[in-house]
C-alpha cells in the first residue's frame, strides 16, 4: 500500500497545497511549524476521520474559512489506485471514495480497504515518533524488559499499563491473604452476619412458611398476567388480519395469473423499437442498389485504359535510376578530389625525400619499424646525447676551476718562496742577533735587500719572455682550431662522416692544450714585491741617515717574519697537494666520458643502419628523423587508401551511368552522356505519370464509391444485427410470434405493477408476511374474536383473586417482621451479600480480563513475537554494527534479553539507553513487517532519532532506506543534516511560506 499524492483543501494553516508523486521514501523537512505535524494529522484524519470535538485531540480545523478536509491518492494490491476525500460533515467528516474502475463508496469500503484497523492500531503498529524513545528514558530498570516486550507485540506501552492497571485494580478489591482490600473486608462481615441470622431463624420458622406463599402468589399472578398479555395481542393481530384479508386474497389472484403466464424474456419497449428498425431498412437497400451500378461502369472503364509497357513495368528502378543523377554528380567530385589527395600526398613524400636526401621506395618505407618500442629507443638514445652534451659543458666548467685553483696555489708557494730569506742569510743574521753586533746589522740587512731586489728582477725578466711566447701560441692554436673545424663542417656535408669527427676531435684536444697552457697571474705579484724590496731598501737607507744603525730587536722582528711566511708555505703546500688530486679526478672523468659517447656513436649508427640510411652520424637528430619516417609512412599509407578509394569511386560511377544507358536503349533512346539519357527518361516517366493520374482519379472515385457501398453494408448488418438481438432477447424466431409476445409482456407487466401496489399496501400494515399468512391458514374470522376476548375477561377475573389473596399474605409477613429482629438481621445480611455479589462481579470482570489479556499475549508470545524477533534482530545486527547479534525472549516470556557478538547475554536494563532505543527501534520495524505483510501500510516516522548520534543516525537512515525497498516510508524531520543522506528527489522542503493561503 502507497500513497501516491496529498492535497490539502484545508487543514490548520495548510490551505490548497498538493504533494505530488510521492516515494517510496519521502522525506518532508522544514523548520519548526513549517507543517510537519500538520500533515501528519492530515494524512491520520484522511484515513480514519477527523476527531470528535468531545475528544481532546486538536481538529485544526482551517482558520481562513477554507473548505475543511483534503483528498489523498491510495494505491493498494487488491483495488489498484483509490482516491479517498473527506470533508466537513458528521462527526468524524464526510468521506467519498473512489475506485479505479469509477465505484464510489464510504465509511464502509474505506473500513475494508484499512482491513478494519482504526487509528490507535495504525499509530501503534505503522506511525511513530519520539514519544515512544523519550518513554524509555522515563522507566525504571524493572519494566525495561517488559516496556520493549510490549513494543514487539502491539508497537507501544499500552499492555504493559493495561496489565499494571487491572492487578492495581484487583488487588484493591481482593488479595487471597489480605486484611484491608474491599472483599476481604465484606466476607468478614457477611460471616458475621450469617451467624446472626441463623441464630434468629430458629425463632421465625413460620416466617418462611408465609415467604414460600408470597413467592407461589407472586408466580401464579406474573403468569396470569401473561396470559392477559397475550390475549390481547392476539385480539389485535386477529383485528389487523381482518382488515387486510381481502388485499392478501386479490394479491393471492395475480400472483396465480403471472404463475400462468410465466417468466418472459421480452426487450423493453421492443415493438416500437422493430418498427423503426424496419423504417431504416427500405431506403438503405435502394441506395445500395444503385451504388452496385456505379462501381460496376468505373471498373469497366479501368480495365479499357491500363496497358503494361517497359516504363510502366519498371517505374520505380527508373525514377531510382534518375535520382542516381546527384549521386553521379558527387561521385564526379569525389573522384576529382581523391586524385588530388594521391597528387598532394605524393607531393609530400616527394618534400619528405628532399628533406632527408634519401629517395627509397614506397614498399620500403610501409616496412620500416615505427613501433612505440623503437620510438621509446630513439628516445633514450637522444636523452642519452643530451646528456652526455650537458656533462661535457660540467667537466670543461670543473677542468677550469680545478686549473685555475691549482695555478693560484702554484703561484702564491712561488711568491712566498721568493719572500723567504735565504737559510745563509737567516743563519747570518740570527748569528748576528745572538752575538749583539748592532754595528753590522744595518749593512747586512741592506746587502740582504739588494740581492732580493737583484733575484726579483731576473724572475721579472724571465716571466715577461715566456708570457710573449704563450700569447703567440695562443693565437696559433685558435687559428688552427678555427681552420679544423671549418674543414670538419665540410666533411659532413659532403657525407664524410668518419673523416669530420677525427677533425673534431683533433680541434678539442687542442682547445685543451690551448686551456691548460694558459698563463698565471704571478706576474703582477712579482712586480709588486720588487717595488715593495725598493720601498724597503730607500726606507732603510732613510732610516739610516736619520736614525744610525738598526737594533737587535729590528733583527729579531725580520726572523719572526720570515717564520710566518715558512708557515704560509707549508700551507700552500698542503693546498696545492689537495687541488692537484682533484685535476687527476677530472682528467678520469673526461676519459669515462670518451668511452660512453663512442658507445652512443655506435648505437646510432646501429639504428640508422635498421633504416637503410644513406649518411648515418651523430650529428643527425634521431627524434626530428624518425618523426619524418613516421610521416613517410602515413603518407604511403594514406596515399594507397586513396588509390583503392579511387578505384571504388570508379566502379561505382560506371554502375550508374550504365543503369541509365541500359533504361534509355530499352525505350528505343540512344543518349550520347549520362546526362542526357536522364533528361530523356525524366520526359518519358512524365508522360506515363500524365497518363497515370487519370487512372488514380478513377481509381479514387472508385475506392470513395466502395467506402460509400462499405459503410451502408455496415449499416445494414447493424440492423439486422438489431433485429436478430431483438428476437433473441424474446426467445422467438419469426415477427409474428415476437409480436404475440408483445401483448403478453404488455400484461405481464400491468399485473406485475398492480402487484407492487397491492405489496405496499400490505407492508404498510405492519404485520409480517409469514404472519399474515399463519392467520390466512387458520382461517381467522368475526367468531375467533370474540372468542378471545370471552377468554381474556375470565382471565381478568382470576388476577383478581390472586391479588386478594397475595395482598393477605404479605400483611401476616409484616406483622411477624414488625415483633423482631430476625427481619433487620436478614435485610442487612442481604444488602450485604448484595453489595459483596456486586464487588466480586467487578472483580471477576478484572480478572476476565487479565486472563483474556495474558491468553492473547501468551497466543502473540507463540504466533508473532518469535518472527518479529528473527526480523528484530537483523534490523539490531545492522544498527550496532554487529556489536550485538540476538534477541531472546525469557523463559517465563515477561522480558527480553539480548547477546553480544562475545556470547555474552545481558537483560534490557543492563544495556546503555541508546541500545534500548536501537532495540524498541528494530521491534517496532520488524512488528510493521509482519502486520498486514500482504499489503504493507506505509511507516510515518517523526523525528524519532534526534537522540542518536551521528553514526546510530547514519545506520538508521540506511536501515530506513532498506525498509522503503518493502513498504512506503514518510520520514519528517527538522534536522538539515540528516538530509544528505537521501537524494535530492525524495526531499520535499516546507517552509512557512507554504503556510501562507494561496
Amino acid at each position: 500500500m502507497k500513497i501516491k499524492d496529498l492535497h490539502v483543501y484545508g487543514y490548520g494553516k495548510l490551505e490548497n497545497q498538493r504533494f505530488l508523486e510521492m516515494g517510496q521514501l519521502q522525506v518532508f523537512f522544514g523548520e519548526n511549524e513549517s507543517g510537519k505535524s500538520t500533515i501528519m494529522s492530515f494524512i491520520h484524519s484522511l484515513l480514519f476521520g477527523f476527531p470528535t470535538k468531545v475528544q481532546n485531540v486538536r481538529r485544526y480545523e482551517p482558520k481562513l474559512h477554507a473548505k475543511y478536509g483534503g483528498r489523498l491518492t491510495l494505491i493498494t494490491k487488491k483495488d489498484g489506485e483509490v482516491i479517498i476525500e473527506r470533508v466537513k460533515g458528521k462527526a468524524t467528516g464526510d468521506v467519498k471514495i473512489t475506485f479505479q474502475d469509477g465505484r464510489t463508496g464510504g465509511e464502509e469500503e474505506l473500513n475494508e480497504i484499512l482491513h478494519g484497523m482504526d487509528k490507535n492500531y495504525y499509530q501503534s503498529i505503522f506511525s511513530f515518533d519520539l514519544q515512544g524513545l523519550q518513554g524509555l528514558s522515563s522507566l525504571s530498570e524493572g519494566d525495561m524488559s517488559k516496556y520493549l516486550l510490549s513494543a514487539g507485540l502491539i508497537g507501544n506501552d499500552r499492555l504493559l499499563e493495561a496489565e499494571t492497571k487491572l492487578q492495581k485494580e484487583m488487588d484493591f478489591r481482593f488479595k487471597p491473604s489480605g486484611q484491608k482490600p474491599l472483599l476481604n473486608v465484606k466476607i468478614k462481615e457477611l460471616k458475621e452476619l450469617e451467624k446472626q441470622v441463623k441464630a434468629a431463624e430458629v425463632e421465625q420458622q413460620s416466617y418462611t412458611v408465609l415467604c414460600q406463599d408470597e413467592i407461589e402468589l407472586n408466580s401464579q399472578l406474573a403468569s396470569c398476567l401473561e396470559q392477559i398479555q397475550e390475549m390481547e395481542r392476539k385480539l389485535v393481530e386477529s383485528s389487523s388480519f381482518l382488515r387486510i384479508k381481502p388485499l392478501f386474497e386479490e394479491r393471492r389472484e395475480i400472483e396465480a395469473r403471472l404463475n400462468d403466464i410465466g417468466d418472459m424474456n421480452f426487450p423493453s419497449d421492443g415493438l416500437r423499437r422493430l418498427e423503426q428498425l424496419q423504417a431504416v431498412e427500405v431506403p438503405l437497400n435502394a441506395q445500395l442498389a444503385a451504388l452496385n451500378e456505379k462501381v460496376r461502369q468505373i471498373e469497366r472503364d479501368l480495365m479499357q485504359n491500363e496497358s503494361g509497357s517497359f516504363l510502366r513495368e519498371h517505374k520505380e528502378k527508373v525514377e531510382f535510376a534518375i535520382e542516381q543523377g546527384a549521386l553521379l554528380d558527387k561521385l564526379e567530385l569525389d573522384i576529382r578530389k581523391v586524385e588530388h589527395e594521391i597528387q598532394a600526398e605524393a607531393k609530400k613524400i616527394e618534400r619528405i625525400k628532399q628533406d632527408l636526401f634519401w629517395d627509397a621506395a614506397d614498399q620500403d618505407i610501409s616496412k620500416l619499424d615505427t613501433s612505440t618500442f623503437m620510438k621509446e629507443k630513439i628516445k633514450r638514445a637522444e636523452r642519452e646525447k643530451h646528456h652526455l652534451h650537458q656533462n661535457e659543458n660540467l667537466l670543461d666548467e670543473k677542468y677550469s676551476r680545478q686549473k685555475v685553483g691549482l695555478d693560484t696555489t702554484e703561484a702564491r708557494m712561488k711568491e712566498l718562496k721568493a719572500k723567504l730569506m735565504p737559510s745563509e742569510k737567516r743563519n747570518e743574521l740570527e748569528a748576528i742577533v745572538n752575538k749583539r753586533q748592532d754595528s753590522n746589522f744595518d749593512e747586512v740587512k741592506r746587502q740582504f735587500l739588494d740581492e732580493q731586489i737583484s733575484e726579483l728582477e731576473d724572475q721579472l725578466d724571465s716571466r715577461k719572455k715566456r708570457q710573449d711566447h704563450r700569447k703567440r701560441f695562443h693565437l696559433l692554436t685558435g687559428g688552427l682550431i678555427v681552420l679544423i673545424c671549418v674543414i670538419a663542417i665540410g666533411s659532413f656535408v659532403k657525407g664524410q662522416s668518419l673523416g669530420g669527427f677525427i677533425l673534431l676531435s683533433a680541434a678539442i684536444v687542442l682547445a685543451v692544450s690551448r686551456f691548460l697552457s694558459k698563463g698565471d697571474d704571478s706576474l703582477v705579484g712579482q712586480s709588486a714585491q720588487l717595488e715593495q724590496a725598493k720601498r724597503k731598501r730607500a726606507a732603510l737607507d732613510r732610516v739610516d741617515k736619520s736614525h744610525g744603525d738598526m737594533s737587535a730587536e729590528a733583527m729579531e722582528r725580520l726572523i719572526n717574519q720570515d717564520d710566518d711566511l715558512q708557515k704560509q708555505l707549508d700551507h700552500e703546500m698542503f693546498k696545492y697537494k689537495e687541488r692537484e688530486d682533484a685535476f687527476e679526478s677530472t682528467i678520469q672523468e673526461y676519459a669515462a666520458w670518451e668511452e660512453r659517447k663512442a658507445q652512443l656513436q655506435e648505437a646510432v649508427n646501429a639504428i640508422m643502419t635498421s633504416w637503410g640510411f644513406p649518411h648515418p652520424g651523430s650529428d643527425v637528430n634521431l627524434e626530428s628523423t624518425f618523426d619524418e619516417l613516421v610521416k613517410w609512412k602515413e603518407a604511403v599509407e594514406r596515399k594507397n587508401e586513396y588509390i583503392e578509394t579511387h578505384r571504388l569511386l570508379k566502379a561505382d560511377f560506371h554502375s550508374i551511368s550504365d543503369a541509365l544507358f541500359d533504361y534509355a536503349l530499352q525505350i528505343g533512346k540512344e543518349p550520347s552522356t549520362w546526362r542526357e539519357a536522364i533528361l530523356t527518361l525524366k520526359k518519358e516517366v512524365q508522360l506515363l505519370a500524365e497518363q497515370t493520374a487519370k487512372l488514380v482519379q478513377w481509381k479514387q472515385v472508385l475506392r470513395d464509391l466502395m467506402s460509400e457501398k462499405e459503410s451502408l453494408m455496415l449499416e445494414k448488418d447493424y440492423l439486422e444485427k438489431e433485429k436478430a438481438q431483438l428476437f433473441t432477447k424474446a426467445e422467438v424466431d419469426s415477427e409474428e410470434a415476437y409480436r404475440e409476445k408483445a401483448i403478453l409482456a404488455d400484461e405481464r407487466i400491468m399485473l406485475q405493477k398492480q402487484w407492487e401496489l397491492l405489496n405496499i399496501q400490505l407492508e404498510q400494515a405492519d404485520m409480517p408476511p409469514e404472519r399474515i399468512q399463519t392467520f390466512s391458514e387458520q382461517g381467522i374470522s368475526v367468531y375467533s374474536v370474540e372468542n378471545l376476548e370471552q377468554r381474556r375477561k375470565d382471565l381478568v377475573k382470576e388476577k383478581t383473586v390472586l391479588l386478594e389473596n397475595q395482598a393477605d399474605t404479605r400483611y401476616k409477613i409484616k406483622q411477624l417482621e414488625a415483633n423482631g429482629v430476625y427481619e433487620e438481621l436478614l435485610h442487612r445480611f442481604h444488602e450485604a451479600k448484595t453489595a459483596f455479589n456486586e464487588e466480586a462481579k467487578e472483580w471477576a470482570k478484572l480478572a476476565l480480563a487479565k486472563g483474556l489479556l495474558n491468553k492473547t499475549l501468551h497466543r502473540y508470545k507463540r504466533e508473532r513475537l518469535p518472527k518479529v524477533i528473527v526480523e528484530a534482530e537483523q534490523h539490531l545486527v545492522f544498527l550496532t554494527n554487529g556489536r550485538y547479534q540476538r534477541i531472546i525472549l525469557e523463559p517465563k516470556g515477561e522480558g527480553l534479553r539480548v547477546e553480544r557478538s562475545d556470547g555474552l547475554n545481558f537483560e534490557a536494563e543492563e544495556v546503555s539507553r541508546g541500545t534500548a532505543e536501537q532495540i524498541y527501534v528494530s521491534l517496532r520495524l520488524a512488528l510493521a513487517d509482519h502486520t498486514f505483510a500482504e499489503d504493507p501500510f506505509p511507516l510515518i516516522i517523526d523525528d524519532s532519532f534526534v537522540n542518536f548520534d551521528a553514526k546510530r543516525t547514519k545506520r538508521m537512515l540506511e536501515l530506513l532506506n532498506k525498509v522503503s525497498q518493502r513498504r512506503q516510508v514518510l520520514f519528517f524531520t527538522c534536522h538539515e543534516h540528516n538530509l544528505h543522506h537521501f537524494e535530492g528527489n525524495d526531499v520535499i522542503h516546507l517552509s512557512k511560506q507554504v503556510l501562507t493561503p494561496k
